[in-house]
């Protein structure tokens, strides 16, 4: 039998051989770190007992924002719409498929509650997990893991940070509370009421003899206007190198550390946060204002229409002077806003977001002018009931929220068809400082003159006799008509907009706010356009099927948007907050989005309420503010409804996934549909917004928060139910 010799490789062609095996391995590496970079997790296909032992995610884009726990998914855009088929009724339809879809991530066991943790989170629970879940059923909750999004959001840049440094800057800030074994301590000495409120909602979850809190210190911010906008290069970072890690459950730490070193770790120490107040200044000198914008502006995402305009200098100029194109008319929208269908707002995340909306700057007082700036652009743990889209503090339900929990009155229910069909709205003016100047910039201002007869009559004649600079524009030049109708407004033809504005709504002022001292709350520059009401009791609120909530000093004034849910109302929100209930509540669903400089809202107004005259429109009409409204606004507009337009989405339609309370009309509105909202809300507040659901929010966010803050953070975690198979 012959034998074959061995063949041997040449070394020449070996050393080529091992070139192409590492060039290979090189090709390899770079494909896993631009998966890295466009933020593709790498994950494992399923949990095991035991675990994976690590996860991580990185980069930016969709994926990441949804690992960062970010906060209103954006919905369906849809440009085309069948004929006959209005925008609202498309959204309706697009609702009522995201609650059910909400519903559907609901958990009714620790296992799954646990399971949906990880999945979502791409961590363990925090320790604590089982007893925070337990005291959560025990309050009759609805379990979905959606609900707490915004914590995760709020808490992902902190991960980056040493921890050892969150302890001491919480530590030494003021004003703070701190819980030590159980023991909730606040020394407010009633100088911060804020801070007294939130103390005694800490103090109810601590003294539950099921609740148990780890020591931490926690630092607030006590004024009504944001404090964190740090740059988003910094926070973008931040989140990027915090990495979710899923360890082997024998490696995972069950007891937090505790606070027992903080004395001996803040001997030496102190913290400034450089506080950035309303003027720019210099040792020798004051160098003009600060606008807040200046400081949002950094904050927002490359990209976003903030970050490619600029800030308007001259709005706040020393000598007054401010260019036409700034003015308030000129900054109003003369066109349907963008990021909308058809007009209407389809997500809540466009709608708060004032990156997107750059010319809020000089449209909101929130940005126009604040009343306590006080702005830090370092990042460190600082809880609070104001936050913008972009700002960084971490999000906790209002003091003031807590406070009406406690004091919401039980009407005697009064039913859907005997309210009016009105919108009614009281509030004080209360938006920002230096009134005198900039009070045609403020939105409840706004706000107010839509809702008033005299100055939609105005409104509507210059959109026939005005320039190009004033078309459109009301009486007191604070909003402004779209001058070619692209709503599609039945009631602006023919000059009807002003009498059916004044049978279909009442808002009012309960205090101008005036910084001039005056008797009864009169104002000498706004009393000419604006007249005050008193304030409206609970009973008389009750008599109304329509509310409107917008901001005023810090978000909507003491809870006002949870006591309309919970009125049984639709409630229309406009805001530029986020609250820590966005993700329990579903737009077009349990209320109506509406977008912040209002162009929006006699569209929404007239697709719910119709434009026939009501028997009953009138009975409880007031002089909606300013100057008597005119009695011939009292006449029937049947001649404006006759009027049908092709393109108002009133005709009858076959659209087999509409919401389908949207089909059903009284007259040409949908009163049917508009019922189901207020129904809706009303039924879903009491079970997601409740006193319970506060205090469940908080427990879940400081246990959160005890664990970033937590030398031995990386591997704390509750692994109980995966020890168990």
């Amino acid at each position: 039998m012959r034998r074959y010799a061995t063949m041997r490789i040449p070394t020449a062609w070996r050393t080529l051989w091992y070139l192409v095996s590492l060039t290979g391995l090189v090709l390899v590496g770079v494909v896993y770190t631009l998966n890295w970079t466009r933020g593709e997790a790498l994950t494992d296909v399923e949990l095991g007992t035991g675990t994976r032992l690590w996860e991580w995610s990185g980069g930016s884009g969709e994926e990441k924002a949804k690992q960062n726990g970010e906060v209103g998914k954006d919905e369906e855009k849809v440009e085309q719409l069948p004929d006959g088929v209005h925008a609202i009724d498309h959204l309706l339809h697009v609702a009522e498929a995201q609650f059910k879809t909400l519903l559907d991530g609901r958990t009714t066991s620790l296992h799954d509650a646990a399971a949906a943790y990880r999945k979502n989170r791409l961590r363990h629970p925090p320790p604590g997990f089982e007893a925070w879940y337990h005291y959560a059923v025990e309050q009759n909750s609805i379990v979905i893991e959606e609900f707490w999004d915004q914590i995760y959001h709020d808490l992902a840049p902190f991960w980056s940070i040493e921890p050892v440094l969150l302890r001491k800057q919480a530590h030494v800030f003021s004003p703070k509370i701190s819980i030590r074994n159980g023991k909730v301590e606040a020394h407010t000495y009633n100088v911060y009421p804020k801070l007294d409120m939130w103390a005694d909602m800490l103090r109810t979850l601590a003294d539950d003899e099921n609740v148990t809190l780890p020591d931490m210190d926690i630092p607030f911010n006590v004024n009504d206007e944001p404090a964190l906008l740090v740059p988003w290069e910094t926070v973008d970072t931040a989140v990027s190198l915090a990495r979710p890690m899923l360890l082997y459950s024998a490696d995972v730490a069950t007891n937090y550390t505790g606070m027992e070193d903080i004395s001996r770790l803040t001997a030496d120490y102190t913290f400034d946060p450089k506080w950035l107040g309303p003027r720019l200044t210099h040792p020798d000198s004051h160098l003009g204002p600060r606008p807040l914008w200046s400081l949002v502006r950094p904050s927002c995402p490359p990209g976003t229409p903030a970050r490619h305009g600029h800030v308007f200098d001259d709005i706040w100029g020393p000598e007054g002077e401010t260019s036409e194109v700034h003015s308030a008319a000129a900054l109003l929208p003369v066109e349907l806003p963008g990021g909308t269908l058809k007009g209407y707002a389809q997500n809540w995340t466009h709608i708060v977001d004032a990156c997107q909306q750059p010319n809020l700057q000089g449209l909101h007082g929130a940005f126009v002018a604040p009343t306590a700036m006080k702005v830090a652009t370092k990042l460190f743990p600082l809880f609070g009931d104001t936050k913008l889209s972009m700002s960084n503090e971490i999000l906790i339900p209002g003091a003031m929220e807590w406070n009406l929990s406690a004091s919401l009155l039980d009407n005697s229910r009064v039913p859907w068809e005997e309210k009016a069909n009105k919108i009614f709205w009281r509030g004080p003016a209360t938006e920002g400082h230096d009134p005198a100047r900039y009070w045609q910039r403020f939105h409840r201002h706004r706000l107010v003159s839509m809702l008033n007869a005299t100055h939609v009559e105005i409104a509507e004649a210059s959109i026939h006799t005005g320039n190009e600079s004033t078309v459109g524009v009301d009486y007191a030049n604070n909003f402004r008509l779209l001058p070619a109708n692209e709503y599609h407004l039945k009631s602006q033809k023919g000059g009807q907009l002003a009498g059916w504005v004044n049978g279909r709504a009442d808002a009012a002022f309960t205090d101008l706010k005036c910084d001039v001292d005056t008797e009864e709350h009169g104002c000498p520059y706004m009393s000419e356009y604006f007249s005050v009401a008193k304030p409206a009791t609970d009973d008389e609120e009750s008599k109304y099927q329509y509310a409107i909530v917008v901001d005023g000093d810090s978000g909507d004034d003491g809870g006002d948007f949870v006591k309309c849910l919970k009125s049984e109302k639709v409630t229309l929100r406009a805001s530029v907050y986020r609250k820590w209930y966005d993700s329990r509540i579903v737009p077009w669903q349990h209320y109506v989005p509406m977008d912040n400089t209002f162009v929006d809202l006699y569209g929404i107004l007239e697709y719910f309420q119709g434009t026939h005259e009501d028997a009953h429109a009138h009975e409880h009409t007031k002089p909606a503010a300013g100057m008597e409204a005119n009695h011939r606004y009292d006449a029937s507009l049947s001649a404006a409804s006759a009027g049908v337009d092709s393109q108002s989405g009133n005709e009858p339609h076959d659209f087999d996934h509409v919401h389908s309370a949207s089909r059903k009309r009284d007259g040409d509105g949908h009163d049917a549909a508009a019922r189901e909202i207020a129904e809706g809300g009303q039924e879903w507040a009491a079970k997601v917004l409740r006193k319970e659901d506060m205090l469940i929010y908080v427990y879940r966010l400081l246990l959160e928060y005890a664990r970033i803050v937590d030398d031995k953070r990386e591997r704390l975690g509750w692994v109980d139910d995966l020890l168990e198979d």
